[in-house]
């Protein structure tokens, strides 16, 4: 140890100092409930002093203006920490204590201060797209009056959970307008069937006599196609929420223990969803908190009142149940980080349960691919061989039998493939 690291201390000390000076004059100029997050934070820079200063003996008693031949460079008992681009050394007893008081001001209180006095809002409001203008355009008057009869309910219900920027008589009129676009395709698809018959050879289409049964199919691939993309339209928001529950339920239990460990300082609930929220690092649940921070600040609502309309338009169940217990522990005065602790360790359970049916799920598809890819084939070559040295004729040559084999297998590798996609967890 030098002079080099005793500077060090005294500098970071220097540093705690202006820090406590200025939280002293903040104290009485802050609301009661930041008055907890400041005394906390004053203990624990008087901590971090007492633990630099413990290892100032020592560094002293080290230094000299020559250094003996072999001397080490090391004290025992002391061990040079780095945070912040900076360095102080400490006692190795007292090493973990100081971790965690750093934890506290450095990566806790500074970010919550620094968000105390900003009024987070988020509105992500969007100009309307084209395509929306010309439903409305088309369909407005339709799609009110048949919202005003209370038709429609569950697709809103679906649309606020999906998160999907319309309002419900804008996606109702989409609905119609995209049906009336399907319609006007088949409509002139039927014309074309009427005297073509699609082929795959070239030409594609030639002309061939009208028959009852071509008739029939035409008219039925032509009502098809309207009712699929009415069909498709009104139930996308509902496909939409089933993603975005699942991309929330992989982030949330990390969420959960991050807001458990910033309700350990006694910050104000309300703030601990504005670090959240202004976190990049839980993108789904992030918008969840965003709602809640939208109905207390633009809307007026108090906390309790905010996280209940949020749990129900929220696409998660995970996310509704933990919006409502935190409203039941607030408004009931319950202890809120012993809630989420226990919250972040049920949510913890369920994930990993998840990743071992995730796992045993690819087991099953790896056996299956062996037993269908690898083992069936082989079996199907063996007895064509068989057959083909017992003359047994099935009217295939042996160029015909392999393409049909590589085919199928190849076939069999795609459905395989597109299954695992659609499959896969992303845990």
């Amino acid at each position: 140890m030098t002079l080099e690291n005793l500077k060090q201390n005294l500098e970071r000390e220097k540093e705690i100092i202006k820090e406590i000076i200025v939280l002293h004059n903040q104290i009485n100029n802050v609301q009661e409930k930041e008055k907890t997050v400041i005394i906390k934070t004053l203990d624990s820079l008087e901590n971090m002093m007492r633990i630099l200063n413990n290892s100032v003996p020592a560094l002293a008693e080290n230094i000299s203006p020559v250094k003996k031949l072999g001397e080490e460079s090391s004290v025992k008992g002391l061990v040079k920490m780095k945070y912040e681009d900076k360095y102080v050394t400490v006692n190795e007893k007292d090493r973990k204590k100081f971790i965690d008081e750093l934890s506290l001001t450095s990566f806790a209180i500074k970010k919550i201060k620094k968000d105390l006095g900003k009024e987070v809002v988020f509105s992500d409001f969007k100009k309307p797209s084209m395509y929306a203008k010309i439903s409305n355009k088309f369909f407005s008057r339709i799609s009110n009056k048949l919202i005003s009869q209370g038709n429609f309910k569950e697709l809103n219900t679906s649309l606020r959970k999906a998160n999907l920027p319309f309002l419900l008589n804008t996606y109702v009129s989409m609905i119609f307008f995209t049906t009336l676009l399907a319609a006007v395709f088949s409509v002139i698809l039927f014309i074309v069937l009427l005297f073509y018959r699609i082929e795959i050879n070239f030409p594609f289409f030639f002309a061939e006599e009208l028959t009852l049964s071509r008739l029939a199919t035409n008219v039925v691939i032509c009502l098809v196609i309207p009712a699929a993309m009415f069909l498709f339209v009104y139930i996308y928001p509902i496909l939409e929420r089933q993603g975005i529950n699942k991309k929330i339920n992989r982030e949330l239990p990390f969420a959960v223990i991050h807001m458990a460990a910033i309700a350990r300082s006694g910050i104000e609930p309300s703030q601990i969803f504005k670090v959240i929220a202004l976190s990049k690092e839980y993108p789904y649940t992030r918008q969840e908190i965003k709602k809640v921070i939208n109905q207390v600040n633009i809307y007026g609502y108090d906390l309790v009142n905010s996280l209940k309309n949020s749990a129900k338009s929220s696409p998660s169940n995970n996310v509704a149940e933990l919006f409502n217990g935190l409203a039941t522990t607030i408004s009931e005065g319950g202890n809120l980080p012993d809630f989420l602790d226990k919250r972040a360790e049920t949510l913890l359970f369920d994930y990993r349960l998840e990743r071992e049916k995730a796992t045993k799920m690819a087991e099953t598809f790896m056996d299956l691919y062996i037993s269908i890819v690898i083992a069936a084939p082989m079996i199907l070559m063996v007895l064509l061989v068989v057959m083909s040295v017992s003359k047994i004729s099935i009217g295939l040559t042996l160029t015909g039998i392999t393409i049909i084999i590589v085919s199928i297998v190849a076939l069999i590798n795609i459905v395989f493939l597109a299954f695992l996609h659609i499959k896969q967890t992303g845990y």
